[in-house]
């Protein structure tokens, strides 16, 4: 795979130098400490974490990714950037840094590669996606993210697509100091969470059509430089369809692994092969009653607490969300949820085949 040289920086440098940096190359920053690999820097990581770009040093936000080896494999970069939401994943040698692989770099070897399934659209994306009317404020629409756990949301009007919105979008915004006027007025500060969505949303939407195929989702993910897509039909939006859901479907289908774990910190990768059991387990119990393929966590933290949103995929996905500070809590409360879910679609279809046999009879 073709390697990216992204800017490298001591731990001691400012954030302020890897804002210039990264604003420069458009690639993250690679932060060294003592001469050695501790992590990257992305706007993701400076929009979330830094307060005083001029005062802070980059190894406080410098955020801990796996690392590649000039001889690994295809599947094993999908591995890495499955593990987190990073935009580039260094090459390492003999504790030196090589380059790196970006995510466009592997989703153009994937497709280079004919190492897609031959899925469609409709078998990978999340439906329905997560939308918010036009009309509707800021603050409405930061609940609703919270809420679902996600980090966009579809802008409707009247039920067609109208823009997207996210939580790097709002804050992006606030993060810009011209913008900071706009919430003054008279002389008093009036709030964002107040104003509709519609000021500042995306208008310009990158959408598929859910009987399209993987590849040419990543094609156009390609070609726009995007990293997820809205599905839509007759202008309305029906799904989602993220890299990382091209990404779990390439590993899927290419090794027997059901329980896929995503955005496990650093500091808590001990508790993957736990997650995985547990997941083993709920997909061995709902094996003997439902068509299932597998379950994907994806695991974000929060202040002192964890947020995990599961999606259980078959025939059709079910989407579990679930908030603790202590991440065992978190990850048993969205099984139990999706257990729930599962077993009230059960009985949900038992009482239709059940009605329905009734009405045949009479």
């Amino acid at each position: 795979m073709e390697l990216e040289h992204p800017s490298v920086l001591d731990a001691s440098e400012t954030v302020s130098k890897a804002v210039n940096e990264i604003s420069k190359t458009g690639l993250p920053v690679l932060v060294l400490k003592d001469g050695r690999y501790i992590g990257l820097i992305d706007e993701r990581s400076i929009r979330q974490r830094a307060a005083h770009p001029d005062k802070e040093k980059c190894e406080t936000i410098a955020e801990r990714t796996p690392t590649l080896a000039p001889e690994s494999t295809v599947m094993d970069a999908c591995n890495a950037f499955f593990a987190g939401r990073f935009k580039a994943i260094p090459v390492v040698s003999r504790g030196k840094i090589q380059g790196a692989i970006t995510r466009q770099t592997l989703l153009n070897e994937l497709l280079k590669e004919k190492m897609l399934s031959k899925k469609r659209v409709s078998e990978v994306m999340t439906s329905p996606v997560e939308s918010v009317d036009i009309k509707a404020s800021v603050g409405q629409a930061r609940g609703e993210l919270r809420r679902h756990n996600i980090r966009r949301l579809v802008v409707t009007d009247d039920g067609k697509i109208a823009g997207l919105i996210s939580v790097f979008d709002l804050a992006s915004f606030l993060s810009s100091p011209r913008q900071s006027g706009r919430f003054y007025r008279g002389g008093e500060k009036t709030t964002m969470d107040g104003q509709t969505v519609a000021s500042y949303m995306k208008k310009q939407v990158e959408t598929i059509r859910a009987s399209e195929s993987l590849s040419s989702a990543v094609e156009k993910m390609l070609d726009k430089r995007v990293s997820a897509l809205i599905v839509s039909e007759g202008g309305s939006p029906v799904g989602i369809v993220t890299a990382k859901d091209i990404l779990h479907a390439t590993l899927a289908y290419e090794q027997a692994v059901r329980v896929f774990v995503s955005g496990l910190p650093h500091e808590n990768r001990d508790y993957q092969e736990e997650i995985q059991r547990e997941g083993d387990k709920l997909l061995a119990r709902l094996d003997k009653s439902f068509e299932v393929s597998s379950i994907v966590f994806h695991i974000k933290k929060e202040g002192s607490g964890f947020s995990v949103r599961s999606r259980l995929d078959g025939k059709k996905s079910i989407i579990a969300s679930a908030s603790d500070f202590h991440l065992e809590n978190a990850v048993r409360q969205a099984i139990a949820e999706l257990r729930r879910m599962a077993e009230k679609g059960k009985l949900t279809r038992l009482q239709r085949s059940r009605q329905n046999a009734r009405m045949r009879e009479e």
